[in-house]
């Protein structure tokens, strides 16, 4: 049985929810129906010429990259259009379309966050913090019987997920309290109550089961509450905290184990690389500073990293590692003590791809899809 669109955008964005895009960006689904059923899903960075030519030969209904398809509306759809050519190929072969961009820059699969962890840096934080996950309390009721199969449906959407005030863990799961009490209600004509008689007032031995939930998920949590709750109209409160959930932002910044000169991080670094991202050509990468200099702090962005110049020195940086670079960001970084590492921008933000394979392989409801990463978008300069 073939899964719908509508499901794997509900799946990307449980972990990196539209609403943490930009405002001038344009992530979601950009060409094709959510409910349309696929059974082939190609992921690609780009949506280029192409990577439609790739998904058509193997029968892809859907695309997820990462860079969106679309940035500027179109104003014609003619076929002497350059910006047209794509999404009219796409509605021809029947191929949804869906990106996930600076959502999923600031999620847990952010290639930064993957080249922290290449580096064994320690002590990681973001290079630019962009807000903390706001938290609530669920509290239920629900009688004795049904408490565990309650709890597992909860649990499965997020609800007690280790989340502590202003951390989050992700080595716990299923974190909540009970207590026993007496739930008693009388059914009215016309009801449907799955215990008890109509008129008649039933007491009966609850649960009162509370936990905490990031807001981002509450609406899944009520819905699978609703959904796994035994009684026809459950009871349920939803209360605000001041507890803050876990961080999100952009990039990252960690400590090496001890100082190390520039040369050897280096090498070491894009030799890791290369093992692990065997298809792709990495002559493109580059370095700016002293091989001698010894390193201890590192900061990291995938994409462009001209906006943040300035925080990585802040910050203390002694490498700034790096997609894409100017010139005169190369020389505004020398100057002020950084080195500067460039993986070009393809490069930095592969990891990420690959990481939302994983991702969306690991989850339960996608076992009837087959995913497929493009061999057709490449780093686009030629070797000289």
């Amino acid at each position: 049985m073939a899964v719908s669109v509508g499901q794997v955008e509900q799946l990307i964005e449980k972990l990196a929810p539209r609403a943490w895009a930009e405002d001038w960006d344009n992530p979601g689904l950009l060409v094709g129906s959510s409910a349309q059923r696929v059974r082939k899903i190609l992921l690609t960075l780009d949506v280029t010429p192409e990577v439609v030519e790739e998904a058509v030969k193997e029968n892809a209904e859907l695309i997820v990259s990462h860079h969106p398809l679309l940035f500027k509306p179109l104003k014609n759809l003619r076929m002497d259009n350059p910006s047209a050519l794509i999404p009219l190929s796409l509605f021809r072969n029947g191929i949804s379309c869906y990106a996930a961009h600076t959502n999923l820059d600031q999620s847990v699969l952010s290639s930064s966050l993957t080249f922290a962890d290449m580096l064994q840096l320690e002590k990681v934080e973001f290079l630019d913090m962009t807000a903390a996950e706001k938290m609530v309390k669920l509290v239920t009721f629900v009688p004795e019987e049904s408490a565990d199969a309650l709890r597992l449906a909860l649990a499965a959407e997020g609800v007690g997920s280790g989340i502590t005030d202003g951390e989050h863990s992700n080595n716990y799961t299923e974190c909540f309290y009970q207590t026993k009490g007496e739930g008693m209600f009388r059914a009215l004509v016309g009801a449907m109550p799955a215990i008890g008689k109509i008129g008649e007032l039933t007491r009966v031995p609850e649960i009162r089961m509370e936990s905490i939930v990031e807001e981002r998920a509450l609406s899944r949590a009520v819905k699978a509450l609703q959904k796994a709750h035994p009684y026809e109209e459950p009871a349920y409160d939803i209360i605000p905290l001041q507890n803050t959930g876990k961080a999100r932002g952009y990039g990252a910044v960690g400590l090496l184990l001890e100082p190390r000169a520039l040369g050897d991080i280096w090498q070491e670094f894009i030799t890791r690389l290369k093992n692990h991202y065997t298809a792709y050509d990495f002559s493109s990468v580059r370095l700016a500073g002293d091989p001698k200099k010894k390193i201890r702090k590192i900061a990291i962005l995938n994409g462009n990293g001209s906006s943040f110049v300035q925080k990585a020195a802040f910050k203390g940086a002694d490498l700034y590692i790096v997609g894409e670079f100017n010139y005169h960001n190369v020389l505004e970084c020398l100057e002020s003590g950084m080195a500067v590492g460039e993986l070009g921008h393809f490069l930095s933000e592969i990891p990420m791809v690959h990481a939302l394979y994983d991702y969306i392989r690991a989850d339960r409801t996608m076992t009837d899809a087959e995913l497929i990463i493009s061999t057709m978008n490449k780093v686009p300069w030629l070797k000289w």
